[in-house]
């Protein structure tokens, strides 16, 4: 009934195999993850550390960078539209879009001021266009408008064309909406 381990040789064999198996379910089970751990989180205060460092630089940096933007002047030579008050400046936006348009052969079926914003330290001035013209027209205007000083930003293009195009009329007119924001200095009044 009783079964015996074996002795002499063979049992130290199986001693020792069994204390290697022992060790190695201990690393396995518990050294090797805790090392694991270990190297993760040590990974993670390295990255912190140096999180922490570049931030201290930065905050560093804010004084001087606070300064250098009090001596810059408030429109820092930017070219913006001239005017007391935001219709001032619209109407600058409109006679240099109605000149454009002139020049470059669109005919302006409408022309409407919107309500101007402001954006930082300036505020945005726009004008909602529609026009009709030849698509090459439209585009040559559109490429005077982000070429006119003061600059001018192009927004909401709608083109509308008629669907029923003639054999050999390469003139045919589109119809075209968009609107043009342009920028004067200053808050509002």
């Amino acid at each position: 009934m009783g079964t015996s381990l074996p002795t002499g040789r063979q049992g130290r064999l199986l001693a020792v195999g069994l204390v290697f198996l022992v060790a190695l379910v201990l690393w396995l089970g518990i050294a090797a993850p805790l090392a694991d751990l270990y190297a993760s989180q040590q990974t993670k205060l390295a990255q912190r550390t140096a999180l922490a460092e570049r931030m201290a630089q930065l905050a560093g940096q804010v004084p001087a960078l606070q300064a250098r933007a009090a001596s810059v002047p408030a429109n820092n030579g930017a070219a913006t539209f001239e005017g007391a008050t935001d219709a001032l400046a619209g109407a600058s936006l409109q006679s240099l879009l109605q000149t454009l348009a002139t020049t470059s052969g669109a005919t302006l079926s409408s022309m409407e001021t919107l309500t101007a914003e402001q954006a930082g330290p300036y505020r945005r001035i726009g004008v909602k266009l529609s026009i009709s013209a030849p698509l090459t027209v439209l585009v040559n205007l559109m490429a005077e408008i982000e070429r006119a000083h003061p600059p001018m930003l192009i927004d909401d293009l709608q083109i509308h064309g008629s669907p029923i195009v003639l054999p050999g009329n390469t003139t045919a007119a589109l119809d075209c909406g968009f609107t043009v924001y342009g920028f004067r200095s200053g808050n509002a009044p």
